[in-house]
């Protein structure tokens, strides 16, 4: 399963990458929604986790472009700019997680195979 990670710090897809190799992941890392969302487009992604912060726009309006191509398309939220609003906000618009950086990797791989349904 490959699994989409976009985040602007190309630190954050690194880490993101190694943690979910380790897990058993292949990863495609992009730093905007516009490339995201041509790599959801041209292959097949199982799931996403998005940074909250981007530079072409955030991490909400980005799920809802790849829900209108995938409604069942699992994603969870990271951010570093963590707030109760923005944890609310995210679940009711149907994140399937919401994480602050930094983030318990083990606790971010249970949430990404439960997304998953395994």
């Amino acid at each position: 399963m490959t699994v989409l990670i976009v985040d602007d710090q190309e630190n954050m897809c690194w880490i993101l990458s190694k943690i979910l190799s380790s897990a058993g992941f292949l990863t495609k890392a992009v730093k905007t929604a516009k490339e995201a969302l041509s790599v959801v487009d041209e292959y097949e992604i199982s799931a996403a986790i998005i940074d909250y912060r981007l530079p072409d726009s955030n991490g909400f309006n980005l799920f809802l472009d790849i829900r209108k191509r995938n409604k069942n398309f699992p994603c969870l939220l990271i951010t570093s700019y963590g707030s109760g609003k923005i944890q609310e906000e995210s679940l009711k618009l149907g994140f399937d997680a919401y994480f602050d950086k930094p983030f318990d990797s083990i606790a971010l791989i249970a949430a990404l195979k439960k997304s998953l349904g395994s």
